[in-house]
């Protein structure tokens, strides 16, 4: 090889190296200054984490101050994506610590991921052995972490799970309807009752602070220098139940389906909210597997249905109220007005019984009431017809639903004469279908709240108050008290006359010597009220006992329904009865009135 080509073989060379340090100088300027910022970023990143704060979330106490739903800590674990990527050997560590399968968390992670570097929730409420071995082997777990998550907890002794609700993971809808509201998936979120109704009041804000991580994802240090804020707690509600006439009720109706509330009529507050068969509210305050939850779902007396708020009954007797005053106000009898029952009436050729047998023989408007006199309101039914029947009823807010704040409240069925040609056909239903509308038979639906609207409607002489469940929500910080606003209003077109008569025929039922509730009567109180018994096309009749007391200053409303009870005056009156004594004997309080 001669010089020539040498010198060319060096000048290739030359040229060569230069050209790569060209290319490698030009990657050094695009990584280090260009894109500076990016890589930076990336870096801090990999260094620095926003650890999130949960708060705490409020709590729920009763009228009197007693803690019915409170918080207890526990623990979540999470994964960091981006650490955990691409080390095998950290899944299936991590599901044998938290007893899951490794393609499940996978799973999780793939599904859950926001980005590369935000928390993915894995498991929910470890226990301590969990978390010690997930810290015995912090080293073999980069990404792996663990937080504080708040458990509900019900120390009162309180059960009313219908009433309270329960927590659990958002859902993807439920993210897609709050996704401005600063969720995640993995988040706990109110799914049922006050929980969820009161889900923005009782959340609380979540706070963040910055720290600094090793190669092991470990926390070095809290960095003092980023933003940081704390987490802002839930506020607190205090609810217008009284926890010891709760249990009271829970306890006396725990064998039964059926349910009874009791609100107090001048205001409208609930004082005691119970639907039976219920279940325990511990159930939902861990994960729920699928067997329990099958359990739940599949059990015939369907406890996880809210009786008093959704479920829909035939009223029987009880709507003979509505009856009473429709009938008064139009104009069609007067308090003297008098019928002969015999214990049947043929209408056509169908023949309506009495619940009476032998009959009521000559009884008024106010024995009627008193004695339940189902003929004397058969003869009611055609003189009002359907469409002042159902004015009136809709008058007592039957039909609509009373906007208790819990979810799914149903409204009702009132039938018009537009609702009858559409089901039966026009001109095809008998005026007999008048019959049993007038003593709170056939398509006639209503709810326990719905009854119990109309005792104090009653009450008050046609003063209603929205019933409601809370009275006031709290700050945490500074106890400041938020009142809601409670609606009321007046029934119109019913005069104090019709009310006072109507009055005292509820008072002769409970006070009257042939009364069907003579079972709650007390030395010192006068309770006026109104027995039900509803045909039942499903199995035995329907038990329902409303009232208020004291008669002359009405203090308390409440309504019984006892599920395939037989006779009011014998199942749910005696319940009815002990709501009474509870709340004005057992709880010493002193009567606003002087007989």
């Amino acid at each position: 090889m001669n010089a020539s080509q040498l010198q060319n073989r060096y000048r290739i060379f030359v040229i060569g190296i230069s050209v790569a340090f060209f290319v490698l100088l030009c990657r050094f300027f695009y990584l280090q200054i260009y894109q500076r910022a990016r890589y930076f970023q990336e870096s801090e990143r990999n260094r620095i984490q926003k650890i999130v704060l949960q708060p705490t979330r409020g709590i729920m106490y009763d009228r009197n101050g007693v803690v019915l739903v409170d918080n207890r800590p526990s623990y979540s674990v999470y994964a960091i994506p981006f650490e955990t990527k691409k080390a095998d050997s950290v899944f299936e560590l991590t599901a044998t610590i938290l007893s899951m399968d490794v393609g499940e968390v996978k799973d999780k992670i793939r599904r859950y991921r926001r980005s590369q570097f935000a928390p993915v929730k894995l498991k929910r409420q470890i226990d301590f052995t969990t978390l010690s071995e997930i810290e015995e082997n912090r080293l073999s777990l980069p990404g792996i972490i663990y937080d504080i998550e708040p458990r509900r907890a019900y120390s009162s002794g309180v059960r009313a799970p219908h009433l309270f609700g329960y927590l659990g993971e958002i859902t993807d809808n439920e993210l897609e309807v709050a996704k401005d509201s600063g969720y995640r998936l993995g988040d706990i979120i109110g799914k049922k009752g006050l929980e969820k109704v009161y889900e923005d009041v009782l959340q609380g804000l979540r706070g963040f602070r910055y720290v600094e991580v090793d190669a092991f994802g470990r926390e070095v240090r809290t960095l003092k220098d980023k933003p940081e804020m704390l987490p802002l707690p839930g506020k607190n509600l205090h609810l217008s139940i009284d926890a010891e006439l709760q249990k009271f009720l829970e306890a006396r109706m725990d064998t039964l389906q059926g349910g009874a509330v009791v609100v107090d009529c001048r205001n409208g507050e609930v004082l005691a909210l119970v639907s039976k068969p219920d279940y325990e509210p511990e159930i939902f305050t861990k994960p729920i597997t699928q067997d329990v939850w099958n359990g739940l779902i599949n059990d015939p007396r369907k406890p996880l249905y809210d009786r008093m708020v959704q479920s829909l009954y035939p009223p029987g007797s009880t709507f003979k109220l509505v009856v009473a005053s429709a009938a008064l106000e139009s104009g069609l009898i007067t308090k003297e007005w008098s019928s002969y029952c015999n214990g049947f009436l043929t209408f056509g050729r169908r023949t309506f019984e009495c619940w009476k047998t032998v009959g009521h023989k000559d009884v008024d408007l106010t024995q009627a009431i008193a004695q339940s006199c189902n003929v004397y309101f058969y003869k009611l039914g055609p003189k009002l017809g359907i469409d002042t029947w159902s004015e009136y009823a809709k008058k007592f807010r039957f039909g609509e639903r009373t906007g208790i704040d819990l979810i799914n409240e149903n409204a009702g069925l009132v039938p018009t004469q537009k609702y009858l040609d559409e089901t039966y056909g026009a001109g095809k239903w008998s005026q007999g279908l008048m019959l049993n509308l007038a003593v709170g038979q056939g398509d006639l639906l209503v709810t326990p709240l719905q009854l119990v609207s109309l005792a104090m409607i009653m009450a008050n002489k046609g003063v209603y108050h929205q019933i409601h469940l809370v009275r006031y929500i709290e700050d945490p910080i500074d106890g400041a008290q938020q009142q809601l606003r409670v609606d009321s209003t007046m029934i119109q077109g019913i005069s104090d006359t019709t009310f006072n008569i109507v009055r005292n025929g509820m008072y002769e039922v409970v006070q009257g010597v042939h009364g069907t509730a003579k079972i709650c009567r007390f030395r010192d109180i006068h309770v006026a009220g109104k027995t039900g018994t509803a045909q039942n096309p499903h199995g035995d009749p329907h038990a329902w006992f409303i009232g208020f007391a004291p008669y002359e200053k009405p203090e308390i409303a409440f309504c019984v329904l006892v599920e395939n009870g037989g006779s009011g005056s014998g199942n749910a009156a005696p319940i009815a009865r002990g709501i009474i004594d509870h709340y004005f004997h057992k709880s010493k309080r002193k009567l606003a009135y002087e007989f």
